[in-house]
């Protein structure tokens, strides 16, 4: 994995939930802010396309996303955290949402975490 590529995981528990690549060139400031607090804990949260993780990160707005494809992981300041889309969201702008990254796994151990749940963010 270069320096420009951060690997990371969500772990719920002692559970390995999913794996993400979160790329600098994408957004510098969210890339610096993820690789120089890890691991980080979030709260689970979810919408009709997307899950959530309220992280506490705040850091403002870079290039946003109008549309989002399943699989892109991104920062939105709204939740100051991170965004995973489970699947296509053709107007996302309302969450002010810049592309980070990919999933790196399949989708099903991610949508079965639970509103509300505590998770940590650490690298692979």
């Amino acid at each position: 994995m270069s320096m420009d590529v951060l690997e990371l995981k969500i772990v719920s528990g002692s559970v390995d939930v999913c794996r993400f690549s979160v790329k600098r060139g994408f957004s510098p400031r969210v890339f610096s802010a993820l690789s120089g607090s890890l691991p980080k804990i979030g709260v689970v949260g979810k919408g009709d396309t997307y899950i959530y993780l309220t992280m506490g990160i705040r850091i403002g707005v870079e290039k946003t996303l109008s549309e989002a494809s399943q699989g892109d992981v991104g920062y939105s300041p709204r939740f100051q955290g991170l965004v995973f889309f489970t699947s296509a969201s053709p107007d996302c702008r309302f969450l002010n949402t810049i592309l980070i990254g990919r999933l790196l796994t399949p989708l099903d151990s991610l949508k079965s975490l639970k509103e509300g749940e505590v998770v940590s963010v650490s690298r692979v």
